[in-house]
Formats: C-alpha cells, structure tokens, sequence
C-alpha cells in the first residue's frame, strides 16, 4: 500500500515493512518521488541525497539492455542493485546518500550509507523491531526509556560532538560511514563495512613526482566539481574568502562558463569579519554575490533554535554562522557547493603543523631544547605573546609523547581526560581514549602523521563538519555538495607523501600549487580563520543569564551528572580572565540547552 499526504510525503505499508519519505526535488523533479518502485514492482526504494556519477552507471545499464522510466538517480539505484547487486552498487555509486531498499521476492530489506557519512543514518532496534530514520528526532518518541548514554556523553565533552555509532540516546546508533546493514524479514540482521580506505589504498601506484600529483589533482577536482553541478535547480557556493572554497568557487566558474552564485556572511564587529576576503575571490570571477551583515546581539536569538535541530548536543560553535550563510543561499538556489574536507586531506590544520614541529624538535640535542624550554617559560605572557607561547609550549609538550597522545591531545576540543575526569561524577565517567586509539591503529601500515589524518576523516570530518553543513542546510531546505570528498580525491590525498602537503610552515602546498593560477595571488597567502562566533562577548552579555541559570548550583544539584565546585571555579577563572575556557563552557551550555529541551530530567 502507498499512502500520499501533503506536500512530497509519501509512505509504503506491507508485511510489517514501513518505508517513509519526504523529498527535497533537486534532480528530475516531476517523476522521482518516493517511494519509487522498479518496473516489475519487486524492489520499493526510500532514497536521501544524490548519487554523482549516475548518468555514468545509467549508461553501462543501458549498455547491458536495461530501460528506465524516469531520469532520477533513485531509479539507477533500483535497476543498479538489479543487475549488480547490493555490495558492487555501492562500490560503484559516487555520491552522499542513505537509502533502505526492500526487494519483496528476496524478503530482504538493505540499509546503506555513502562511504564517508555525509548523509546520517539513525538506528534503533529490540527484539520486536528495527526502525531506522535520516533524523534523530524521527524515532526518539519509540525509545522505551530515555536515557543517557554515557560513552556518547564523554565524547561529546572532550570532543565537542558524537561520532557514529554513536548518539546521546542509550540504545540507538548511527550507522557508520561506508557499511549496510542486511536485513531479512526472517530476523536475521548483519552490518557489513562495504568501503574502507586502508585496503583501497593498496590498488594505488606512487606518484612519480609533485608534477604528476598536482595534474591529476587538477584533473579529479575538476570534474568532481562539474558532477556535483548537475541538477535542474539553482547552484550556487558557499564562499568564505578561505583558500578552499576559492578553488571550488573558481572552478566552478570555470567549468559552467556562467556566473556563478556565491554566498557569504560577516559581522558587523570587525574581529569575525571574514567578508573582505570572500569579496576579492567573488570580483576576480565576476560572482553574482550575495553577502549578509550579522549582528552579535541578532544572532543570539536563533541559538536555541539551531542547536535544536541536532537532536543531540553538538558542540560546533561555527554552526551558527552556517545556518545564517544557508538561510541567504535558500533565498536563490537550492544547492550549493562547499570547501570542505581539504583540511582533512592536505594537511590544513595547524595542529598538523604543530605535531610535525614537535616531531622536528624531538630530534635536537638535549642543551638546546633545555634552552629553548628556558627561554619560552621565562617569557611574559600579554595580548601580543599569548597565542605564540601557548603554541610553542604545546610543540614542547607534545614532543615528550607519543604521536598517537599527541593527536588526541589536540582532538580534545573541550575537556581532556583529566578535566573530564574532574568535570563528572564518577558513575558518569568513561574512557573514550581505546576508541579513538582503535581508529587510528588502523591505519598501522602508514606513518603517524597519516594515522592522524585518518582519524580526523573518520571522526573530525564525519562526526561534526559533515554534520553541522549537513543539518544547517537541511535546516533551510537547501542540498550541499562537497567536491573535495569524492573517493577518487580521498584516495589519491592519502597516497601522496607529507612533503607533498606540508612545506615548512606552508599547510595545504600541493592544492595551492596545483590552483596557484586559477586565484588571486594574494589569496594564497591569507592565513586560515574559519567561521568565528563571538562565544566570549555572548557569555559575559545576552547569554550571562542563561548560562548562570544553566550552570547554577541549584540546577547541578538536581541533575547530579557534574561537579558543582569544578564548573564553578571554571566559570570564575573565565570571567577574570584568568583562562579562556569559553569551549568547554559552551560544550556544557549546549548540553544543558539539549538536556532540559528534551526532559531528561523526567527520564532519569
């Protein structure tokens, strides 16, 4: 049975299968609504995101005798996994998606994620029933008991989000980037891991040279690019003034011969303003630009909506600039194109500076490195030094351990071990060390820098930057598409050698080399900021009452979750301007904000 309710919402009913679906029309928007069925009415697909190279895998099918009705994606899935099969579909789909595929003759039901979790996938099953959704919020009304799960919750304070499997919820999951689950209307359920990059890695040649590397860079990025501007919609770009959303915006330029639609925001307070710089890039291609003055006061009150709309505490404080630059997008278009994943790819963060550095100090004699630990201690510390020393005192630091240690020490975006450890209550308490040590092992036959690249792709870049530009756009009903994160882009990023990346201080070498003639010139020197959000200003002015009420005594008191003395004290070392720990504060404002909007309290 099909059901149609208002709008694109459609709903498939048989034999205790329930598939739903609500659909955002980016490409063929009058034949591709869901759930679409196959011509023999055998398989019924529920389908979110978009497969890249389908007009690729079309055309083999229809090589191979296979007709098709429509000009949708979803319909290359359903005769895809036809003539393929599940797992050499997935093999072959490019793209960001998750889909449940029921093929009634087989009795069997697939659910499957894209290779690198750009799109999420929600689980939560009992003996009774396994129900699964592209939301949090869709399926957290059938949990039995709400409760906190504890692995989530640590992770979430010393990371700043929740990498799959997963969620804040005991009991429910996400399933992980690259894996399907098989499910036969028997009961029998398997999770099998479909993409993994170590052993694709392994059918790759070395580049012979940075010349070669830099032409097939060249060769990939562009044509990810021109994949990712198919649709019978509006595209446009998110445009920062940062090196990489220049290149993709450039290219895109480039490859359509039309100008392209960019879009950017910046505050009217100077210190976050990013606008200028996005300006340069947008008058160098000729842009139709569109950019948005926010306010500090303004943006205050869309917080509690935005981080509503994660379903579960999400530390990412940028997300708020994001959900401001996709509202201005939806105005004009209804996809756009980001620079995303670069800095996970080529060496962008300077953490990875900061761990190369360590590793190069590691090497010096013992009188000199006791010099320079003398000399950086004995130094004063004000607003010009500040950020210098503390730099240079993590490489010191960070020299004395492990890579490994290292890596995590900079993963820990809000508590480290030890905070946390002084942050909860001892019944709340978990390591989350074995996980991500797990993670990074891996990856064994690579170097240590690598590891850590690899850890980022699997937890920073899927865990929260594909989440917060994922939800933020969904949020304003507009698609993102992300260039950099084609397979063939990650494969090659991870066979080419650190030198290739990193050159002295120089991060990211090989991607402005390779585009050093598509931009202006002065753009290649801007240093990395990112999306900045005034979190200090709002906690000393319109969010001071509400963080005080959230982290009162009393509040504490009855949650039983924290250390009252511990946040007190993190507090007033803030305000004094003793320390700045306004990423731990707002990682705590952001649970409490999700712990009493969804009633824990009630719960526990």
């Amino acid at each position: 049975m099909v059901e149609k309710r208002s709008g694109c919402r459609r709903f498939f009913i048989e034999k205790g299968i329930g598939l739903g679906h609500r659909r955002l029309s980016i490409i063929d928007l009058d034949t591709g609504d869901q759930p679409m069925f196959s011509n023999d009415g055998n398989i019924v697909l529920v389908y979110n995101g978009e497969i890249y190279n389908f007009p690729e895998i079309r055309a083999d099918l229809e090589k191979e005798g296979v007709h098709f009705a429509t000009h949708s994606d979803t319909e290359v899935v359903i005769e895809g996994y036809k003539y393929y099969g599940i797992k050499d579909l997935l093999d072959k789909a490019e793209g960001m998606f998750a889909f449940a595929l029921y093929d009634r003759k087989n009795e069997k039901v697939f659910i499957a994620r894209d290779k690198f979790g750009e799109k999420p996938l929600y689980y939560f099953q009992d003996e009774e029933k396994f129900v699964f959704a592209s939301e949090l919020k869709a399926i957290e009304h059938i949990i039995p008991h709400k409760k906190i799960n504890l692995t989530a919750l640590n992770l979430f304070l010393s990371l700043s989000y929740i990498p799959a499997p997963y969620t804040i919820y005991e009991g429910v999951y996400k399933l992980e980037a690259g894996h399907f689950f098989e499910i036969s209307l028997g009961g029998v359920i398997e999770k099998y891991r479909y993409y993994n990059l170590s052993h694709k890695l392994k059918e790759w040649e070395p580049y012979k040279s940075f010349e070669d590397a830099c032409g097939h860079l060249e060769t990939l990025l562009t044509e990810s690019v021109q994949k990712r501007m198919i649709a019978d919609v509006p595209v446009g770009s998110f445009l920062s003034g940062g090196i990489d959303s220049s290149i993709i915006t450039c290219l895109m330029a480039k490859v359509s011969g039309q100008k392209v639609k960019t879009f950017s925001i910046g505050f009217r307070q100077k210190d976050y303003d990013e606008s200028k710089r996005a300006e340069i890039i947008a008058r160098h291609i000729d842009a139709d630009h569109s950019v948005e003055y926010l306010d500090y006061h303004d943006v205050v009150d869309h917080i509690d909506e935005i981080l509503h709309h994660f379903d579960e505490p999400f530390g990412d404080s940028s997300a708020i600039p994001s959900f401001y630059v996709a509202k201005v997008a939806a105005e004009k278009v209804k996809v756009v194109l980001t620079g995303d994943c670069a800095d996970e790819l080529f060496a962008g963060y300077d953490k990875y500076l900061g761990s190369y550095y360590s590793k190069k100090y590691n090497i010096l004699p013992r009188f000199i490195k006791k010099w320079i630990s003398k000399t950086v201690n004995s130094l004063p510390y004000n607003q010009y030094t500040n950020s210098i020393l503390r730099r240079v005192k993590k490489v010191i630091q960070n020299s004395e351990t492990d890579h490994f240690e290292m890596h995590y020490r900079y993963m820990c975006m809000g508590f480290n071990e030890k905070e946390r450890n002084k942050l909860v209550n001892s019944s709340f308490f978990e390591d989350i060390r074995p996980i991500i040590h797990k993670i990074y092992h891996s990856f064994d036959e690579k170097t240590d820098m690598e590891k850590g690249f690899y850890t980022d792709l699997n937890l920073v870049l899927e865990g929260d930057m594909l989440v917060k530009v994922d939800r933020m756009c969904m949020k304003n009903s507009l698609e993102a598409r992300v260039p950099f994160l084609d397979s063939k882009i990650v494969e090659a990023a991870y066979t080419m050698p650190l030198h290739y990346k990193l050159k002295g201080r120089n991060k990211k070498y090989i991607l402005k080399k390779t585009f050093e003639n598509l931009l202006p010139k002065k753009t290649l020197k801007f240093r990395k900021k990112g999306f900045g959000t005034p979190v200090d200003y709002w906690f000393n002015n319109e969010l001071k009452e509400d963080l005080d009420t959230l982290l009162s005594t009393e509040t504490l008191k009855k949650q039983q979750i924290f250390n009252i003395e511990y946040i007190d004290d993190l507090v007033k070392a803030h305000r004094a301007g003793k320390q700045s720990n306004k990423s731990k504060l707002w990682n705590l404002y952001v649970f409490q904000k999700w712990y009493f909007k969804n009633n824990m309290s009630d719960s526990s």
